[in-house]
């Protein structure tokens, strides 16, 4: 009868995974959209302290990062949200960004 329950148990935990959602971005999609959103933020950042601008258009620059990418704002938030749910996926998603910036920065300058 234990063996039964365990194996009720089992099978309960393994079939309760929640699937992904429909209308998230691909890992890699997502991945490379926040990596260019952090280097917006890296440009509001320098224009706001360095060049002392008073207001920064950072309505455009997302709109434009989103447009280039061929996607919406609300897939974005929706994909952010989601792995903002999932905190050690979120962790490995930032550590390939990380990774990507720093190869991008042993690179010559074009």
């Amino acid at each position: 009868m234990k063996a039964t329950w365990a194996l009720v148990l089992l099978l309960v935990a393994c079939t309760t995974h929640d699937p992904k959602p429909e209308g998230l971005l691909t890992r890699e999609q997502f991945t490379e959209v926040l990596l260019e959103a952090q280097l917006i933020e890296a440009r509001i950042n320098h224009e706001l302290i360095v060049q002392h601008l008073a207001q920064v258009p950072t309505g455009s620059y997302y709109k434009e990062l989103f447009e280039a990418q061929g996607i919406t704002e609300e897939q974005f938030t929706r994909t952010f949200t989601y792995y903002a749910e999932r905190p050690k996926e979120l962790k490995d998603i930032y550590d390939d960004i990380v990774e990507e910036l720093q190869r991008r920065k042993g690179q010559p300058v074009q």
